[in-house]
């Protein structure tokens, strides 16, 4: 008794031939017209409070170009292991840096002693029973 030969594999054509679509090929659907009309066909409207906030935003702007050239004035800062003469405008940046960054991991370790203390007390954070 002999063992059957595995089949041989057709062989494929030359890589330099397009490749068509055949019969047993997938094809792309038809795209569809849109049902409703798109919005940049119809009239534009006047929309109130889009041009409060873009208002309101350029007048933060131009408050913050205000605050910056108000305070270019040079002061000195006497730290602990020495002094500088820096501008008013970067002291206040980078105490409101410290702040934001103090501010935030003030929260982290509460939020961590929070969870460590409900783990304790065996219940899950978010509930208040």
């Amino acid at each position: 008794m002999s063992t059957p030969e595995p089949p041989v594999p057709p062989e494929k054509p030359p890589a330099s031939s397009v490749e068509r679509p055949g019969p047993s090929a997938p094809t792309a659907p038809a795209p569809r017209p849109p049902a409703a009309p798109v919005e940049e066909d119809q009239p534009s409207t006047f929309q109130p409070w889009l041009y409060l906030k873009i208002g309101l935003l350029l007048i933060v702007i131009a408050y913050a170009i205000g605050f910056v050239v108000k305070n270019t004035r040079q002061i000195k800062i006497d730290f602990v292991f020495g002094d500088a003469n820096v501008r008013v405008i970067w002291t206040i940046l980078l105490l409101l840096a410290i702040g934001m960054v103090s501010g935030m991991l003030i929260s982290q370790l509460y939020r961590h002693r929070r969870r460590a203390k409900l783990a304790k007390q065996g219940r899950k954070p978010g509930h208040s029973h």
